[in-house]
């Protein structure tokens, strides 16, 4: 988002601000599409639902790149949030019945590692099409492309084979809610809430501080994205050996740490550096979460599920709206990187709290064996 921002204002013609704001309808269409996957999966198959959400994405994303209506493309943005966030819900589900234990924290992390990776190939895809001039949906037609790949393989995958547990009574389970699970999802949001923040302003930071052009704030943004990945393979390998929640704590220290860094210094060497420490810090910590969260609940369903993909689209939805205050407020984009900073020490404390009730009133213990007693 933070790369195509400028060229999608100019092409609007409307502020950068407010072009930035735009993007809550995507966010905010992810966290409508979260609420939805509390009940659709209730009533529809996995597989089926994949392939018409990734369907919807796709009309959508060639509808981003067609419009020339500026309130259009909130539209168009909403429902294509609407629309992979339901996909999302869906493809971890599957992965919570196919695997358990201390296998199944150590896939929902190595889904980072996929995410980082994507985020590599598109900061240099964007930063190409960026700096040759092509439009800013330009690489939403790419998406769109996979997509396409994505729904052919819905539509030959066996969703019910090497099922490690029986769901086809999982409408009969009762979903478990307990204050450690709902803590960590308050954690969640607000980590995502600077996560997108940073995104959104970062690489324009890097352009109006030091007085370079995009090139350097896609070279920041792959810095990101390449060290994110580097760690996110480390932390698959780390968190099959040790508790996913000693990971995650690393993880959010460096984070609040790197972010105070990026507005102390004054060498753009040096912050190109610092985004690989940053990048580090985001390597594998949304799935971090969502492995330390389920921990808390003796079996996990798609509405455990649902709320922690909820929380974290809640921080993403309110990111470029909330960022976006407090650069119009300052008339200064550091002041963005200031909040994201702030939100990562309140982070902090909201994982020492959970920390210090886990101990007293025991209200969960991570690490368990998910095949404990399914709750009555």
């Amino acid at each position: 988002m933070g790369l195509i921002t400028p060229g999608a204002a100019e092409h609007f013609g409307v502020e950068v601000t407010s072009m930035a704001s735009q993007f809550t309808w995507f966010t905010g269409g992810v966290f409508g599409g979260y609420i939805l996957s509390f009940v659709l999966f209730d009533h529809f198959s996995i597989k089926s639902t994949l392939i018409v959400s990734y369907l919807v994405c796709l009309t959508s994303l060639v509808a981003i790149h067609m419009t020339s209506s500026f309130i259009m493309l909130g539209f168009w943005f909403a429902l294509f949030g609407v629309a992979i966030s339901i996909a999302v819900c869906g493809s971890n589900t599957q992965i919570t019945r196919l695997w358990m234990g201390r296998a199944r924290q150590t896939v929902l992390v190595a889904q980072d590692a996929t995410f980082n990776g994507g985020g590599v190939i598109f900061s240099a895809i964007a930063t190409w099409f960026v700096t040759n001039s092509f439009p800013f949906s330009s690489t939403y037609l790419v998406v769109a492309g996979l997509v396409v790949f994505v729904v052919i393989l819905s539509l030959v995958s066996n969703f019910q084979k090497d099922l490690s547990i029986d769901f086809e009574e999982d409408q009969n389970i009762e979903t478990e809610w307990n204050m450690g699970i709902i803590l960590i999802g308050i954690s969640l949001f607000l980590f995502m809430l600077a996560k997108i923040s940073i995104f959104i302003w970062a690489p324009q930071y890097v352009e109006q501080h030091f007085s370079v052009d995009s090139s350097v704030s896609g070279q920041f943004m792959s810095n990101i994205f390449t060290a994110a990945l580097i760690g996110s393979l480390v932390g698959t390998w780390l968190v099959s050996r040790m508790n996913v929640k000693y990971i995650l704590y690393t993880l959010i220290v460096v984070s609040a740490v790197s972010v105070k860094l990026f507005t102390q210094t004054d060498d753009v060497d040096v912050i190109l550096l610092l985004a690989f420490v940053y990048g580090i810090s985001v390597s594998a910590t949304f799935n971090a979460y969502v492995a330390f969260a389920l921990t808390f609940v003796a079996v996990p369903t798609h509405r455990n599920i649902a709320y922690m993909l909820l929380m974290s689209a809640l921080g993403s939805s309110g990111a470029p709206l909330f960022s976006s205050q407090a650069v119009e407020m300052s008339g200064n984009i550091g002041d963005a990187l200031t909040f994201c900073f702030v939100t990562l020490l309140i982070v902090i404390a909201t994982l020492v709290v959970n920390e210090i009730l886990s101990k007293q009133v025991k209200i969960g213990e991570p690490g368990e064996d998910s095949k404990t007693k399914r709750p009555a």
